[in-house]
């Protein structure tokens, strides 16, 4: 039998056009003339990170855009999670035709650029998220500039929004960038803290993604590249931070958001019980999470663990793999425990509960119930990764018996 043939049959979204390289972000114009958009045909909205305006980061691309006769419109900075409220304060008052949005930014700038995008072209609820079968019209192209390596939103068919105290999913093919352009100059002397959580994030994608049952030969060559860039990059980014190593952790980023067409299992869920929480930024509550995810899909994902410790640390050990992640997550400052960021065992069930009832995850490779999600909570609140690895493993009579 064929294994290949006997994964599932999956679309596979991503971008139209990348241009990847150091000083990438002065082909802006060239990029949106490649996409089809001229001067003529209005003007170009500019939405970015408020940090990102706040240090001119932007002001390289907007030159080059005016240079070539595109009128740029500049949206309010984003500085924090974007919200309906953020959305709606970038779209034009005016009644002008956007051709063309240009997101210069990290993942929140990038979310919000996705969903203006769909937002000028349709009646939008953005309360509600969006589902990838929604019959709406495709907004104008969006070019996505990262300045983070982490989200992995420039290759994605999804935006998040926070509303009423959680997050909502918008998912659609309209949602991927046109164009996507990776600068590694642009994340030069990002904080240390900063690489960590967006690097983690990246390393959660692409892991996730090879546990999720979703996954398929083309998804598991992107996660399988990102794990490789990443386990080379994310560590020298974090301690030097200089060009070549920025440029891995930017490049294994935008392959584990390609990974992402296979979908996150667990992990997120966990992740976003803790964000809302306490407010921890969502790569440092993925780190957290991600050992723990690991040993939950243990009984069904040894193989695919496997995997990804031969490429992360050349060696086919499963447990090799999650030593690495729990030895790298605390090197980089990420906390250890639940107890640490003083989140109280009476918090647990409720946790559980948001997990398996506000985020489920069908794909993930092992039945989800709340009493399992209790327990390894309760090892995630200890700070207990290796004892959770070896709860959720159930030896094979075989083995039992060996």
């Amino acid at each position: 039998m064929c294994t290949l043939c006997s994964t599932p049959t999956r679309p596979f979204v991503g971008p139209g056009r990348l241009l990847a390289g150091a000083g990438g972000s002065a082909g802006c114009a060239d990029e949106l003339r490649a996409l089809g958009v001229l001067p003529a045909d209005g003007p170009v909205l500019l939405v970015a990170d408020s940090a990102v305006l706040d240090l001119g980061l932007h002001r390289s691309a907007v030159s080059v855009l005016e240079a070539a006769g595109h009128e740029v419109r500049r949206g309010p900075g984003i500085s924090a999670e974007p919200t309906p409220e953020v959305v709606r304060s970038l779209l034009p008052t005016d009644g002008a035709g956007v051709a063309a949005v240009v997101a210069i930014g990290g993942g929140s700038a990038l979310d919000a650029a996705k969903l203006v995008s769909v937002a000028l072209s349709n009646a939008l609820d953005l309360t509600a998220g969006l589902s990838p079968t929604a019959d709406i019209r495709q907004g104008p192209p969006i070019l996505a500039v990262p300045t983070t390596a982490g989200t992995g939103a420039e290759a994605t068919a999804v935006a998040m929004l926070w509303h009423d105290g959680g997050k909502r999913m918008f998912v659609h093919p309209y949602l991927v960038p046109r164009g996507v352009i990776i600068d590694p100059e642009l994340l030069l002397g990002l904080p240390a803290t900063v690489t960590a959580s967006g690097g983690f994030d990246a390393v959660g994608h692409a892991v996730e993604s090879m546990l999720s049952t979703f996954r398929t030969p083309v998804t598991a060559a992107a996660a399988r590249e990102a794990l490789a860039l990443l386990a080379r990059s994310l560590p020298a980014a974090y301690d030097k931070g200089d060009l070549d190593a920025r440029y891995g952790t930017a490049l294994g980023a935008y392959q584990a958001g390609l990974a992402l067409n296979a979908s996150v299992v667990l992990g997120h869920s966990l992740a976003y019980a803790i964000a809302s929480r306490t407010g921890l930024p969502h790569g440092v509550t993925v780190a957290m999470a991600l050992p723990y995810c690991l040993a939950h899909a243990r009984p069904a994902s040894e193989h695919q663990i496997a995997d990804m410790a031969e490429i992360v640390c050349g060696k086919a050990d499963p447990e090799l793999f999650l030593r690495w992640i729990v030895e790298h997550s605390h090197r980089m400052a990420i906390p250890g425990s639940l107890k640490e960021l003083g989140i109280p065992l009476e918090a647990l069930p409720a946790m559980a509960a948001d997990c398996v009832e506000s985020y489920p995850r069908p794909n993930h490779p092992t039945p989800i119930d709340q009493p399992g999600v209790l327990a390894l909570l309760e090892r995630m609140h200890a700070g207990e990764p290796l004892e959770a690895w070896h709860d959720f493993f159930r030896p094979t009579d075989s083995e039992a018996h060996a």
